[in-house]
C-alpha cells in the first residue's frame, strides 16, 4: 500500500515538473530561432533561389542556338488519275530524316541578352527582399522581446500598489468603524484599489498578447510556455550624430536598393523593346536524309526500271524576317518604360523622405531614452534611501508600517521606471538600427 501511494505521489510530482516546465529564451535565442523557423523569410529565400534558375535559363536561351531532330514518315496511294500524270502523285513511301541547328544573331540575340540582364537584377531584387524580410523579423523580435519586460515591470509595480492599497483600505474600514472619517473616504480608497486591479488585468492581457506574437515570430506553439532572460547592459551610450545615421540609412535602406534595381529592370526593359524593332536575322545548317519509294517500278520504251531513291545532303541558309505591324507597338511600349522608370524615380525620392523621417524620430527617442535612463537612475538612489530610512524609523517605533509600504511602492515604482527607461533605449536603438538598415552583426 505505502508502495502504490509514494508511486501515486511520484507521479504527481512528475507531471506537476512537466506542466510547470518552460523553455528559456534571451534576446539572442529568439533571434536564432526566428530566421530559422520564420515561414515568410523561408518564401524569400526559395524566392531567391527560384530567381537562380531563371538566370540559368536566360543564359542558356543567350548562349546555345536553337536545335532540332525532324523525322517523318508519308505514305501516298492514289485512288484515280487521268491525263498526264506527275510521278510524285502515284503510290510511294517517303522518309525524310533532318537536323537542324540555327541561331538569331540580331533581334532575338539581343532580346535574350536583355533578358539574361534582368534575370540578374530580378536575383539582386529578391537578395534585398530577403535581407529586408530579415531586418523586419529582427525588429518584431526585438520590440516583442522588451515589450514583454516592460509589462513585467509594469505588473510587478501594479502588485505592490494593490497590496498597498488593499492595506489602506482596510485600514479606511477600520478608521470607518470607529467613526473616524466618512465611509466616502472609504468608497475612495475602494475605488482606487480596484482601479489598479482593473489596470494589472490590462497588463496581462497586454503580456498574452505579445508573448503569443513572439511565439508566432519564433516558430513556438501557442501552448508552449516560454521565459524571457535578460541581462541589462553594464553601459548604454549612443555616439553617432544624426547626420552620420542618416547617411548610413541612404547607402543601406534595402528599400533605396530594391527601387535602384527596379529602375534598372525597367531600364533593361526598354532596351528589350528596342531590339525588337531589330529585324530577326538567322543563320543556320541542317543535314538532311531523303527517301522515296514507289509502290510500282518505273516504265519505259525499253523496260521497267526501279524508281526508288535515297539523298542525303547539307543545307546552309540565311534569312531574315521583319514585322513591320509589331513597329507601332514596340514603340508604344518604350515610351511605357519611360514612364516606368520616372515612377520610379518618385517613388525613391518617396522613400528617402520616409526613411529620414523615420531615422529623424528613432534618433530622438534614442537620445530621449538616454537622458531617461540617468534621471530614473538618480530618482531609484532616492527611493532606496528613502526606503531605508522608512524601515529604520519602523524598526525604531517611530515610524509606521504605512510609511514603510509607501516607501516600498516608490521604491518599486522607481525600479520599474529605471528598468523601462532602459526597455524604452533598447526598442528605439532596435528602431533605429532598422531605419539605418544594420543587418544582425553589422557595425555601422
Amino acid at each position: 500500500m505505502k508502495k502504490i501511494i509514494f508511486l501515486l505521489l511520484l507521479f504527481f510530482l512528475c507531471s506537476r515538473l512537466s506542466v510547470s516546465y518552460a523553455i528559456q529564451l534571451d534576446l539572442k535565442n529568439c533571434i536564432q530561432r526566428g530566421l530559422k523557423y520564420n515561414p515568410k523569410l523561408k518564401a524569400d529565400l526559395y524566392t531567391e533561389l527560384s530567381r537562380s534558375e531563371d538566370i540559368k535559363t536566360a543564359l542558356i536561351n543567350l548562349l546555345l542556338p536553337d536545335m532540332s531532330i525532324n523525322r517523318s514518315h508519308q505514305k501516298l496511294m492514289s485512288v484515280g488519275s487521268s491525263g498526264a500524270v506527275n510521278e510524285d502523285y502515284l503510290d510511294q513511301t517517303t522518309d525524310l530524316t533532318s537536323f537542324d541547328i540555327s541561331k538569331d544573331i540580331l533581334s532575338l540575340f539581343f532580346s535574350n541578352l536583355s533578358e539574361y540582364h534582368r534575370a540578374k537584377l530580378e536575383k539582386k531584387i529578391a537578395e534585398y527582399q530577403k535581407k529586408l524580410t530579415t531586418m523586419e523579423l529582427i525588429k518584431d523580435i526585438s520590440t516583442t522581446f522588451y515589450n514583454i519586460l516592460k509589462v513585467n515591470e509594469d505588473i510587478k509595480s501594479l502588485n505592490d500598489a494593490i497590496i498597498h492599497l488593499q492595506v489602506n483600505f482596510d485600514y479606511a474600514k477600520a478608521l470607518f468603524d470607529k467613526r473616524l472619517i466618512s465611509y466616502t473616504d472609504v468608497l475612495n480608497a475602494k475605488v482606487d484599489l480596484e482601479d489598479a486591479k482593473q489596470k494589472l488585468s490590462i497588463e496581462k492581457n497586454k503580456k498574452t498578447y505579445f508573448t503569443n506574437f513572439l511565439k508566432t515570430l519564433i516558430g513556438i506553439p501557442p501552448d508552449e510556455k516560454i521565459t524571457l532572460k535578460y541581462k541589462k547592459p553594464k553601459m548604454y551610450t549612443f555616439d553617432k550624430t544624426y547626420e552620420e545615421c542618416l547617411s548610413y540609412a541612404f547607402r543601406h535602406r534595402p528599400e533605396i536598393a530594391i527601387l535602384e534595381f527596379r529602375k534598372k529592370v525597367y531600364e533593361n526593359e526598354k532596351k528589350t523593346w528596342l531590339s525588337r524593332i531589330l529585324p530577326s536575322l538567322r543563320v543556320g545548317i541542317s543535314y538532311n536524309e531523303y527517301s522515296r519509294d514507289y509502290a510500282e517500278l518505273g516504265r519505259s520504251m525499253f523496260g521497267y526500271y526501279d524508281r526508288d531513291f535515297e539523298i542525303s545532303y547539307w543545307n546552309s541558309y540565311i534569312s531574315m524576317r521583319w514585322e513591320l505591324n509589331s513597329l507601332p507597338r514596340n514603340f508604344f511600349q518604350i515610351k511605357r518604360t519611360k514612364f516606368d522608370i520616372k515612377a520610379i524615380d518618385k517613388r525613391i525620392e518617396d522613400t528617402k523622405n520616409t526613411i529620414k523621417n523615420e531615422v529623424r524620430t528613432y534618433y530622438l527617442s534614442v537620445k530621449e531614452a538616454l537622458k531617461r535612463i540617468t534621471t530614473t537612475e538618480i530618482a531609484l538612489k532616492a527611493a532606496e534611501e528613502n526606503y531605508k530610512q522608512a524601515e529604520e524609523k519602523f524598526r525604531l517605533l517611530i515610524g509606521s508600517i504605512s510609511e514603510v509600504l509607501d516607501a516600498q511602492e516608490r521604491l518599486t515604482r522607481a525600479r520599474a521606471n529605471y528598468s523601462q527607461a532602459i526597455l524604452d533605449f533598447q526598442i528605439s536603438l532596435t528602431n533605429l538600427r532598422y531605419a539605418m538598415g544594420i543587418s544582425e552583426g553589422e557595425i555601422p
